[in-house]
């Protein structure tokens, strides 16, 4: 069994000594629009074109980006490690966010060879943490949706005068009642305030239901039956009493379906921490497993999570990732009225058009560790070091970001890194493609002009809490190394079509052409993601 001593256990280093850990990458997964997998990705990144389609359900007035998933793919590789049911079990009750992290999950150990048996060794000094934008709401929407139509069928039910002789009174006038609502039949035929006046009619005299109240009675002593002494025999048996007892009280009342029993149970598998759990119950990880979520500065969150328990010498290794459903119409409806999405069919394109952005689905899962550990067992990184992570709040509004507020952030990553500004070869922008690009600038005042910026989310499109980790990911592996020069791939922006006023702030702007840079000691990439609510994040890295 393991001990919470084991898993919160410190390796008896000092804090300074602590804080010259190196932390590395060693495993990355990724499902994004038009990309399956990490490989399919970099193509994506490489070609520059947007992968993102129109919406049906609007009739294609808005694009969006539709992640490329089948988790049916990874049913072998679950097999082999897993009971014969895991794979439908997984199908069945998890919803397709917690799908996807899981497969990025698996994408993430089978990227570096020996990974998945490195992890299981210095377990459980391995913790996992994932968030998610708006978590699935598509579950809650159907739930909410299973509810209502049965609460309507059951009001409408015991609201009938055959069992509610209140109204029965109230039709022939044999009583007055006080407050009744409006008669729907005063509204016209097939409109919607004729609908919403019938869910309040039947609302109010559903409460005044002696029929209701007899078959509640009736119900409360059905459950009244309780286990006794022999807690193991006597389960099976109030199970069967039930049952039995359930079955009589609906042929004698021939009741629709109680709107306590018409919402799916799967509702309660789809928590915030429901990836991250199920991504620890595959893998067999027993460090803590927990959701941490701040928006479009989840990934960075993440990071920040997992560079502290690393460093501090508590975990070695951490599992993190982000994961966003299929964009709901809902979704899309709401950030539209927030003035935030580009509509019609042409592609929001950061630092040009400055139109809006497109919301996106998929996932990212990143596994990190710290070298010393998995130096001693012979796994080698991926090759990329975890600098420094800054976080910071604006403390200000919720959609608009302050200038304060992310220099914060900037600051404080710069100095857990101990280097510089002047430093710093590439950064990559939140450019979300609205006018809030040009503002962007203003927060990286202190770069060298020479540092080159990037910015992709006319590419993959806006993850509510995936943009980081595609953002990132692009950045980080889309870099040709050859001696002591690094080339970065163009990200597909013409040239002539960014914005003037963003052409005239005298940056070196990653366009449609490749670039290249002398960086001897490994090249220095900085990556600031906003998120609404005003948390910021900017993350600090070396390609060695």
């Amino acid at each position: 069994m393991v001990s919470t001593a084991q898993i919160g256990s410190s390796a008896g280093k000092s804090q300074t000594a602590e804080k010259s850990r190196k932390i590395s990458l060693y495993g990355v997964g990724v499902v994004s629009p038009g990309a399956a997998n990490l490989r399919e990705f970099l193509a994506l990144v490489q070609e520059g074109a947007p992968a993102l389609s129109p919406m049906s359900e609007f009739n294609g007035a808005f694009l969006v980006g539709k992640p490329k998933f089948d988790f049916e793919a990874y049913r072998g590789w679950i097999a082999e490690r897993h009971a014969p049911n895991k794979f439908s079990q997984l199908s069945d009750k998890g919803y397709t966010h917690v799908r996807m992290a899981i497969g990025t999950s698996i994408d993430a150990l089978e990227s570096n060879p020996g990974l998945e048996q490195a992890l299981k060794k210095i377990d459980p000094r391995v913790f996992v943490c994932y968030g998610s934008g708006f978590g699935d709401v598509e579950s809650s929407f159907k739930a909410h949706d299973e509810y209502k139509a049965a609460e309507r069928a059951w009001n409408k039910f015991w609201a009938h005068p055959e069992r509610n002789t209140a109204l029965a009174e109230h039709i022939s006038g044999k009583k007055n009642f006080d407050n009744v609502p409006a008669s729907p039949s005063t509204f016209e035929i097939d409109s919607p305030e004729r609908a919403a006046a019938w869910d309040v009619w039947n609302g109010y005299w559903t409460e005044k239901s002696d029929g209701l109240k007899e078959y509640l009675r009736e119900f409360n002593e059905m459950e009244s039956i309780t286990i006794g002494a022999d807690v193991a025999n006597d389960k099976l048996n109030v199970i069967r009493a039930k049952s039995k007892a359930k079955k009589a009280l609906a042929d004698k009342w021939k009741n629709p379906t109680p709107p306590w029993e018409a919402v799916n149970a799967n509702l309660l598998w789809n928590l915030p921490n429901a990836p991250a759990a199920q991504v620890s119950m595959l893998h067999g990880i027993h460090g803590v497993s927990y959701a941490a979520i701040g928006a479009c500065a989840t990934f960075g969150l993440l990071l920040r999570q997992a560079f502290d328990g690393i460093r501090s010498g508590r975990y070695d290794a951490a599992i993190i990732g982000s994961t966003d459903l299929n964009p709901p119409p809902e979704m899309v409806a709401g950030f539209n009225a927030a003035k935030v999405l580009a509509a019609g069919c042409e592609v929001g394109i950061p630092l040009c058009n400055l139109r809006g952005t497109h919301v996106a689905g998929g996932a990212c899962t990143w596994i990190l560790a710290a070298d010393d550990a998995m130096e001693k067992l012979g796994q080698k990184s991926l090759g990329i070091e975890i600098l420094g992570v800054g976080l910071s709040s604006d403390a200000e509004h919720i959609i608009t970001p302050s200038l304060e507020g992310p220099k914060l952030c900037i600051r404080d990553a710069f100095e857990q890194a101990d280097i510089e500004p002047a430093h710093v070869h590439t950064w990559d922008m939140h450019a979300t493609g609205t006018p809030g690009d040009w503002s962007e600038f203003k927060l990286i005042d202190n770069l060298p002009s020479s540092t080159i910026i990037t910015a992709r989310k006319g590419i993959f499109g806006h993850g509510m809490s995936t943009c980081g980790g595609w953002e990132l990911t692009a950045q980080l592996f889309t870099t040709r190394k050859q001696g002591s020069k690094f080339t970065l791939i163009g990200t597909g922006i013409e040239s002539a079509r960014v914005h003037p006023s963003i052409r005239d702030v005298g940056r070196t702007l990653a366009t449609d052409k490749p670039l290249t840079v002398e960086a001897p000691n490994g090249l220095i990439c900085g990556k600031l993601s906003m998120g609404i609510g005003g948390i910021s994040s900017c993350v600090l890295t070396k390609i060695h």
